[in-house]
């Protein structure tokens, strides 16, 4: 049987990949509102993840099993209380942001080299090294952060400070960057929220925690910093995240019906073609292009099937809520609740609960209350950005863990400090942001 598995496995991935690049495609279309309705993709989705199941970790499926049994068992008992569940959850709670995902991992395609230049030393390297995971971090995603690791560190694994820049640079880009997972997850699940004010005060504090990352570096270093080896920046690196910045701003401006995600998938799918056509050539830049769907798109499979469950979990949850009986200790949700809210979903990523679980927790558990949906959306990005930061069991910190042996736990405690400090400046953002939207900074308890 295992040899079996073994051999069909590249049958499994195969028709799973083009699964997938059904789903990008459908679920881009369907936020046009000239395409499909989006559980076409959400089939799409759901038989990929089916395929690809396999080739998780024994942890990944257990996870996944325990969220989805929780959402059917939620729906059962909505069914039981005389409810009617939204069943076609199962099928688009989570699907445009799985596309957008996908989407998004083709902008791998575009990332820099800097092998020929030498590296820079001081602080102002640090700073250098800061700012670009953190720009092309917000378009390349993780990759920017193996580029540059890779790049600065002795044999291909950087120190400590270097390390620690890189993780709470790339993490921050999760306030603000409409190509990170945290802003699609964010206004999957506070429908409503503004896509641009989430990204404007988003950015806002996104600068500020930059700075905190950088201050504490360079307090903490023997010499302050002066002995920092940075990576080799430049203007032309940064072309490609200010031309997508740029489209998907216009697009939200000229297409305002379209959806968010749908805009995001549809920029980053034509700078990838546009690009790799000019640079490559088209005949090699399609190869480039189905060589990446084909090795990457699979490897989506633990994202695929966490977000499947999530959103059974969460239309489970959220059916079962509608029905009344949960106990809910906030009668509204202001500044006050919103940082209260914070804590929990930071302190959850600490002992290892993934975000995406927590703010589907969250949004379900609140809908009640009706919330500001762009301060809801902004607590999203912020336990994002902060938690994973804190978090041992992040998906950042494992992969630097997997890719260069340095322990998640020891990226973890070397965070402490700054996340402490990064949530007291998120709450006080808070504040400022739910007067200015008119959501109330005193807590309503009841």
């Amino acid at each position: 049987m295992p040899t079996e598995s073994r051999k069909d496995l590249p049958n499994r991935r195969s028709i799973a990949t083009v699964l997938l690049t059904m789903m990008t495609l459908l679920a881009a279309s369907s936020g046009t509102g000239y395409g499909p309705p989006v559980w076409w993709a959400g089939i799409a989705a759901w038989l990929a993840g089916a395929l690809l199941w396999p080739q998780l970790a024994r942890t990944q499926q257990l996870i996944a099993a325990l969220l989805a049994a929780i959402g059917l068992v939620a729906f059962g008992v909505t069914v039981m209380r005389g409810g009617q569940p939204a069943w076609i959850g199962l099928l688009t709670q989570n699907t445009a942001l799985l596309g957008m995902l996908a989407a998004v991992s083709f902008l791998q395609l575009l990332a820099p080299d800097g092998s020929d230049t030498r590296l820079p030393r001081g602080k102002s390297a640090l700073w250098r090294t800061a700012l670009g995971v953190h720009l092309l971090g917000a378009v390349i995603n993780l990759s920017a952060v193996f580029i540059m690791a890779e790049r600065i560190g002795p044999n291909g694994k950087p120190g400590p400070e270097q390390t620690a820049i890189l993780v709470r640079a790339f993490l921050a880009a999760a306030l603000w960057s409409p190509f990170f997972a945290a802003s699609a997850v964010a206004l999957t699940y506070a429908p409503g929220a503004n896509p641009l004010g989430l990204a404007a005060t988003g950015a806002t504090l996104a600068a500020v925690l930059l700075w905190l990352a950088v201050r504490d570096i360079v307090r903490s270093s023997a010499d302050h910093g002066a002995s920092f080896v940075g990576y080799p920046m430049h203007f032309a690196a940064l072309r490609t995240p200010g031309v997508l910045a740029l489209l998907v701003a216009t697009g939200h401006w000229l297409l305002p019906e379209w959806s968010a995600l749908s805009v995001i998938s549809l920029a980053s799918l034509l700078v990838v073609c546009v690009s790799t056509g000019l640079k490559q050539g088209p005949l090699a830049a399609t190869r480039s292009i189905c060589n990446h769907a084909s090795q990457r798109l699979p490897h989506m499979a633990g994202e695929v099937v966490l977000f499947l469950s999530a959103g059974t979990f969460a239309s489970g949850l959220r059916s079962l809520i509608d029905t009344g009986g949960i106990w809910m200790p906030f009668t509204g949700f202001g500044a006050a609740e919103a940082a209260i809210v914070l804590a929990l979903m930071i302190l959850l990523s600490v002992i290892g609960i993934h975000t995406v679980i927590s703010i589907a927790m969250a949004a379900a558990w609140l809908a009640p209350l009706h919330p500001e949906p762009t301060l809801l959306a902004l607590v999203f990005v912020q336990s994002w950005a902060i938690g994973l930061a804190a978090g041992p069991m992040s998906g950042i910190h494992l992969a630097i863990q997997g890719r260069l042996g340095i322990p998640a736990i020891t990226l973890a405690r070397a965070n402490f400090r700054y996340c402490l400090q990064a949530y007291a400046v998120a709450v006080i953002w808070l504040a400022i942001v739910g007067i200015w939207l008119g959501a109330g900074l005193f807590p309503s308890w009841g």
